[in-house]
C-alpha cells in the first residue's frame, strides 16, 4: 500500500478542493467553476507531465521550481477573481500551503496538479468530448 502512495504523491489543493466540494454536494463551486478546475487541470498536466517525460522541447514542469511561479500564479488569481471567487481562493489556498510547506515538495505545481486530478481531469475531458461529439 506504501508504494502504491509513493508512487502517487500527495494530493493537490486542487484535487482536496474538488474531493470537499464533491462531499459538500457540489456547494462550494458551481457546475461552470467545476468544469473550468477540470479542465485547467487536464490541460495543466498533459502540458506539465509530457514537457516532465521529454515529449516537449521545454521542461515546463522546472519552472514550478522558479520564483516567478506564485507571482504568476497569484496574478491568474487577481485575474479570475471577479468571475470567480471560488478559483481564486482556491489558488491563494495552494499558494499558502506552498509557502508553509505542508507537503515535501518544493515545485508550486504539486500543489496545484497531481497525477490523480491529471487521470481525472484528462478521463473528464475524453468524456466530454465524447458527450458533445454523440449529441
Amino acid at each position: 500500500m506504501m508504494r502504491i502512495a509513493t508512487l502517487l504523491g500527495a494530493p493537490s489543493v486542487t484535487l482536496l478542493a474538488l474531493a470537499l466540494d464533491l462531499l459538500a454536494r457540489h456547494k462550494l463551486f458551481s457546475r461552470s467553476e467545476r468544469r473550468a478546475l477540470l479542465a485547467f487541470a487536464a490541460a495543466a498536466s498533459l502540458v506539465l507531465y509530457s514537457s516532465t517525460l521529454g515529449y516537449l522541447p521545454l521542461d515546463l514542469y522546472r519552472a514550478g521550481f522558479s520564483p516567478w511561479a506564485p507571482v504568476a500564479l497569484a496574478i491568474a488569481a487577481i485575474v479570475v477573481a471577479p468571475r470567480s471567487p471560488a478559483i481564486a481562493l482556491t489558488a491563494l489556498i495552494a499558494m499558502a500551503v506552498y509557502d508553509i510547506p505542508v507537503f515535501r515538495s518544493v515545485n508550486l505545481f504539486d500543489y496545484v496538479v497531481d497525477p490523480i486530478l491529471g487521470v481525472v481531469a484528462v478521463g473528464w475531458a475524453v468524456g466530454a468530448g465524447v458527450r458533445r461529439v454523440f449529441r
